[in-house]
């Protein structure tokens, strides 16, 4: 059996990953103005994915014997999520005006054929696998 103090400092790595790929998403796509309604609740599912990691990173914290090695696959596919569909939204850019990213490119912006609100959706599912885990363990 694994030490649950590798274990923990293993996991909280996964979700200092996680939480800087969605906080690194979340500020790329807030720093470009006039979002549609679909790019306005992709910033709001960030936000609270964020808090979902931040209540994971202090159950991890304060209970070190704890182990949601079982989060650590989602963890992982979460950031790296984040991090293409912020190379996606650079992509965007680079086809837009230094500061606007155009509504066309918006309703073009794509992450593994899928659109903005798929991607929200996969966000979402992420978030609550993570928010059950947290629950679970603090029970």
């Amino acid at each position: 059996m694994a030490d649950p103090v590798s274990l923990s400092s293993g996991l909280l790595a996964l979700v200092r990953f996680t939480f800087q790929s969605s906080n690194t998403l979340c500020t790329a796509i807030q720093s470009y103005r006039n979002h549609p309604k679909s790019v306005r609740e992709l910033i709001e599912e960030l936000e609270a994915l964020a808090v979902v990691l931040h209540s994971l990173s202090e159950t991890v914290e304060r209970q070190e014997s704890i182990d949601l090695a079982i989060l650590k696959p989602v963890l992982f596919q979460c950031g790296k999520a984040c991090q293409e569909f912020e190379d996606e939204v650079a992509k965007c850019l680079s086809r837009s005006s230094e500061s606007r990213i155009h509504f066309g490119n918006w309703a073009k912006l794509q992450y593994l054929g899928g659109s903005i609100d798929e991607f929200r959706m996969t966000l979402a599912s992420y978030k609550s696998t993570i928010a059950i885990a947290v629950a679970d363990s603090n029970l």
